[in-house]
């Protein structure tokens, strides 16, 4: 009926679109698509600690936590944030707490179709952190972080 060799060809053939249907269905995919549609544009003026923005939105000004994200306090890590988003255009995307217990905004920050917030855990200047409303994004995050 079958040959040993048949067998194992059809093992390897499940085993490749059970992988490819885990990458399509996945977190990371989402970062390769780019920029979110539903999310607000902002410009970055300044960078006040080390996962904390100013921005500047419909012309007003708006403190902005990089969501999902904890950071060492090292010089490094903001310089690297200040480099990479003071005096651009970024867009805003937020998770399901759009705000914390401070008012300030919590987002994901993208920056022409990467989002910072992965970068500086991918890079190890800062590390996943999750809270019961950070939903989004935590896996890719924690990937990142490996």
């Amino acid at each position: 009926m079958f040959r040993p060799h048949d067998l194992v060809f059809l093992f390897w053939f499940l085993c490749f679109f059970a992988v490819a249907y885990w990458h399509l269905t996945n977190e990371p995919a989402k970062l390769q698509q780019g920029i979110p549609s539903d999310t607000v544009t902002a410009y970055v003026y300044k960078v006040t600690k080390d996962n904390t923005i100013l921005a500047m939105i419909d012309g007003k000004s708006y403190t902005v936590r990089l969501q999902g994200i904890m950071i060492s306090t090292t010089r490094e890590a903001r310089w690297f944030l200040k480099e990479k988003v003071t005096g651009q255009q970024v867009a805003l995307e937020y998770d399901e707490q759009a705000r914390d217990e401070k008012g300030n905004i919590l987002a994901y920050v993208w920056l022409r179709g990467e989002m910072v917030n992965h970068t500086m855990v991918a890079k190890g200047y800062a590390r996943a952190f999750q809270t019961p409303d950070q939903t989004m994004y935590i896996k890719v995050l924690k990937q990142a972080q490996k």
